[in-house]
């Protein structure tokens, strides 16, 4: 999938540029050609480091805990996506000035890239191990030609062996989804359209009354990421009223008749959102009766 969108075996220009916490903007930083090869070994890491994990491309899911890598895309055009494909849109930069005085300051580095067919590739990464050599000025050895040791003088900086996201024209390639999480802000652009979310989820399913949920619910990140998850499902509509006052009565959420619409208590608002966000199921593999479980973690099976 992610070949489709860049030919990582030619790749004819590489930029290196960094963006600062303090004031938000973004630099180029000139380079020399080992760099740039540097940075083109960090792109194939990154690609190999896909490769490694197997199985199919996921489509992001802003409400799963991913602990493990996995394989994972999202379009560069998701409303939450939007600060990464800021940096990918990113045009001239102004060169950085002063640029010892500014490397603790630097957020994340990117690589750009453009391959033989004038398509670009950003290769985006968390700029902590980039400045972590700083205060080792005069503790780093290097190994001489003549097999003498000695001593770096100048301050040192280190690149990561992979980029923790690779963004393309039409998307962002996610290796470390939970760096790529701060990276995109997603905390931030999910709380602002939390309540928007809801709306829709309200407006869809016609049996729920969710006006409680919206007046609040930007202040729990949790709760945000299940709305904006479930506000996604392209089957929203096709939810329907016995289903989820099964899956209810299975796991203790009382659902009571107001106006016309059910409403949950207070302390199931969240058992609500993950059932309509598939994670809470139960499994009936005995005489006993049905197990109720919630699940943090989840993979989409096709076979």
């Amino acid at each position: 999938m992610i070949e489709d969108d860049f030919d990582f075996q030619n790749i004819h220009n590489v930029n290196f540029a960094v963006a600062l916490r303090g004031n938000g903007n973004r630099y180029f930083v000139p380079t020399d050609a080992p760099i740039k090869e540097a940075l083109k070994e960090v792109l194939g890491a990154t690609l190999a480091g896909f490769a490694q994990l197997g199985g199919d491309w996921e489509p992001h899911d802003i409400s799963e805990d991913y602990g493990d890598r996995r394989r994972v895309y999202g379009a560069r055009d998701t409303d939450y996506l939007a600060d990464l494909s800021a940096i990918f849109d990113s045009g001239d930069l102004d060169d950085l000035a002063n640029a010892h005085d500014h490397v603790p300051d630097i957020d994340h580095y990117f690589g750009i890239f453009h391959d033989n067919q004038g398509r670009k590739a950003v290769g985006i990464k968390k700029g902590t191990q980039l400045k972590g050599t700083l205060g080792a000025r005069n503790k780093l050895m290097r190994l001489a030609g003549d097999d003498t040791l000695k001593m770096i003088e100048d301050d040192v900086l280190k690149l990561d062996r992979e980029f923790d996201a690779i963004v393309t024209d039409g998307h962002v390639f996610m290796l470390k989804v939970r760096s790529v999480e701060y990276l995109a802000n997603i905390v931030e652009h999910v709380a602002g359209a939390a309540a928007h979310k809801v709306q829709q989820i309200h407006d869809t399913i016609d049996f729920l009354d969710f006006t409680r949920i919206q007046a609040d619910i930007a202040r729990h990140p949790r709760m945000a990421r299940m709305a904006a998850s479930i506000a996604a499902r392209n089957d929203l509509a096709q939810i329907r009223q016995d289903r989820i006052q099964e899956l209810a009565a299975h796991h203790g959420l009382v659902l009571n008749n107001v106006d016309g619409r059910l409403r949950c208590r207070r302390q199931d608002e969240t058992k609500l959102l993950e059932i309509l966000d598939d994670r809470r199921y139960q499994v009936d593999l005995t005489a006993t009766g049905p197990v109720p479980y919630r699940a943090t973690g989840r993979q989409k099976v096709t076979t």
